[in-house]
C-alpha cells in the first residue's frame, strides 16, 4: 500500500496529513510553524518533516511515505521554493518530493483542475486564482496571485494586520489620542501585562507570528459591539474582498468565479468569514463563495496521489 502525505505549511503552524494510494486521509498531525523564509530552508524542512514524521506514527505506518507534497507559504519566488524542496530531500522521507505555494494546493483542494479563486487569510494574507481554460471545457488555464507580500508590503486583512492596528489603537487610547476601546483590557490580560509600558517592551521584540496571535482578541471585541476593534475588522474584510476583486477582474466575462476561503484566521473565525464574504458578494457580482472553508491539507494529499 503505497503512502501519501500532504503537508500545509503556514506561518502559524503546519499539518500534515497521512493518505493512502487511494487519497483517504488516515491521520493528521499539526506541528511548528513551516513557512519559508529566504535563508531558513533548512530550519524550515526540519518543522515540517518533524510534523510528518508524527502523523506517519499516529498512522502507525513505516517512517518514510511514498510521495510528499508540501504546500508552503513564503516559496513564491523560484528560489525559495527549490531550497525547500532540496531540503525536505535531503530528509530522505520520501523517494518523490514536490513542493508548491500554499494557494496551489487550496485551488487543488477547491476546485480540482477547474478555475476559481482561494483566499487564505492566516498570519499574512494573499489569493490565488486559475482563470478558466482556453476552450471552456471546465479546466483551468493561467495561475495568478495578488497579495502575499510580506507584513511589512502587504498582508491587509490578515491576522498580522489585525492585530497590529490593535496596538496601535491601545497606544491611542491609553494616551488620551483615540477612542477608548475594550482592545486595552482583551489585549493586556492575553499577554498578562500591567499596562501601556509593558506592552510597548513585549512589542519592541515580538515577532510577526507572537503579534497575530493577537488577532482573536480583535474579533472577540468587534463581535461585543467595540466601535474601535469592528473598524478593524471592517477594514480587513474590505482588503480581503479586494484580493478577490483584483482577481475576479481577470477572468472572461460573465463568466462565474467561484471562491474558497482559507487560512487560519478565515478558517477559525465564522464572523470574520461571513464579514468578508458578505463583501466579495456586494464587490464582485460574478463571484460564487463557499460556504466551508478551504482544507488545504487534502489539495496536498490529491496532488500527492497524481504523482
Amino acid at each position: 500500500m503505497r503512502v501519501l502525505i500532504g503537508v500545509d505549511a503556514g506561518a502559524s503552524h503546519t499539518t500534515a496529513a497521512v493518505a493512502n494510494e487511494h487519497g483517504t486521509v488516515l491521520v493528521r498531525a499539526d506541528g511548528a510553524p513551516g513557512a519559508m523564509r529566504p535563508g531558513e530552508a533548512a530550519a524550515a524542512a526540519g518543522r515540517i518533516l518533524d510534523t510528518c514524521r508524527d502523523a506517519l506514527a499516529k498512522a502507525e505506518r513505516a517512517p518514510r511515505g511514498d510521495v510528499l507534497v508540501v504546500g508552503a507559504a513564503g516559496v513564491g519566488r523560484e528560489e525559495e521554493r527549490l531550497a525547500l524542496e532540496a531540503a525536505l530531500e535531503a530528509g530522505g522521507l520520501a523517494p518523490r518530493v514536490s513542493v508548491t505555494v500554499d494557494g496551489a494546493i487550496a485551488l487543488h483542494a477547491a476546485f480540482g483542475e477547474g478555475p476559481g479563486v482561494a483566499l487564505l487569510a492566516g498570519t499574512g494574507s494573499v489569493a490565488w486564482a486559475r482563470l478558466p481554460g482556453a476552450g471552456g471545457g471546465g479546466g483551468g488555464g493561467e495561475t495568478l496571485r495578488v497579495g502575499g507580500l510580506g507584513s511589512v508590503v502587504g498582508d491587509q486583512g490578515s491576522g498580522y494586520d489585525l492585530a497590529r492596528g490593535a496596538l496601535r489603537a491601545v497606544g491611542l487610547a491609553v494616551e488620551g489620542r483615540g477612542r477608548p476601546t475594550a482592545l486595552t483590557r482583551l489585549v493586556l490580560a492575553r499577554l498578562r501585562l500591567p499596562g501601556l509600558a509593558e506592552l510597548v517592551r513585549w512589542a519592541t521584540t515580538a515577532d510577526v507570528a507572537a503579534v497575530a496571535s493577537l488577532a482573536p482578541e480583535v474579533l472577540a471585541a468587534a463581535a461585543q459591539g467595540d466601535a474601535v476593534a469592528g473598524a478593524l475588522v471592517d477594514a480587513g474584510a474590505d482588503a480581503l474582498a479586494a484580493h478577490v476583486k483584483a482577481l475576479a477582474a481577470r477572468f472572461p466575462a460573465g463568466a462565474p468565479v467561484g471562491v474558497a476561503l482559507g487560512g487560519s484566521l478565515l478558517a477559525r473565525s465564522a464572523e470574520y468569514r461571513e464579514r468578508v464574504v458578505a463583501r466579495v458578494v456586494t464587490d464582485v457580482p460574478a463571484a460564487a463563495p463557499r460556504p466551508e472553508p478551504v482544507d488545504p491539507v487534502l489539495g496536498a494529499v490529491l496532488l500527492a496521489r497524481s504523482l
